[in-house]
């Protein structure tokens, strides 16, 4: 049994028993880990609450040869929840990373620039309530770190480069924009005036779209693409739409 000390993000908790708890984490050097803390749900004096959803933590756990679960010896807390808990903007925009990265992420499979792009999000939720555009430039991000990234900046098909005002046509099962002459022979949606500059002011963190509707299109176009290729019914994101968007 070997005893290793990481940071992670809380992904989620569950009961084990009247006193024990198993804890989803996406730690930096290891990625998703499944851990047992025995004891955790009986004596706050072990851990302090900071086994708590999208707590950041430094931790210490026991692994045993061959892998399985882990055992956690002990949890400091280095960034807590709070402040997320304000609003239900940010509880369920928070709700929805923590469990994209844990539906896309498998066990024990390192993405040190996905757990930076969790923790950034995290801590934004707990200092502003999230717009969409602060959502999608971080679903964008990780899709991105994660191999599927959507590509709105060159055609899909022949690689031509395209004017701003020439995106329009949107292929979701090539995964990207196409031009105008490879979208008369491809299936495609054709897009509104601005929704795909909208995406590439997202995706740097700019101001997003420039109206409403653009909004609501960008969200189909985003859910028609993760159905497509990625097929994960993400429950925090019907929650997210119902009650935010």
């Amino acid at each position: 049994m070997s005893l290793h000390k990481d940071e992670a993000i809380v992904l989620s908790k569950r009961a084990y028993g009247e006193s024990d708890r198993i804890i989803h984490l996406f730690t930096r050097e290891a990625g998703k880990v499944s851990a047992f803390a025995k004891g955790a749900g009986k004596s706050q004096k072990r851990f302090m609450n900071t086994l708590e959803p999208f707590n950041h933590i430094r931790l210490e756990y026991f692994e045993k040869q061959g892998r399985g679960m882990v055992r956690i010896e002990n949890a400091d807390l280095v960034g807590p929840n709070s402040g997320i808990e304000v609003s239900m903007r940010r509880a369920c925009s928070a709700s929805f990373f923590a469990e994209f990265v844990d539906r896309l992420t498998r066990e024990r499979e390192p993405h040190d620039t996905l757990f930076t792009a969790l923790k950034e999000f995290i801590d934004l939720a707990r200092t502003k309530d999230p717009v969409y555009a602060d959502i999608l430039h971080y679903e964008l991000l990780m899709l991105d770190i994660l191999g599927y990234h959507p590509n709105f900046d060159t055609c899909v098909y022949c690689g031509a480069a395209m004017e701003e005002a020439e995106r329009l046509h949107f292929s979701r099962e090539r995964g990207g924009i196409l031009c105008a002459v490879c979208a008369r022979s491809l299936p495609h949606r054709k897009c509104a005036q601005g929704l795909i500059p909208g995406f590439l002011s997202a995706k740097a963190m700019q101001d997003g779209f420039a109206t409403h509707a653009l909004e609501r299109e960008a969200q189909d176009l985003m859910e028609s693409f993760l159905a497509y290729h990625i097929d994960v019914d993400f429950r925090s994101y019907r929650l997210l739409k119902t009650l935010v968007f």
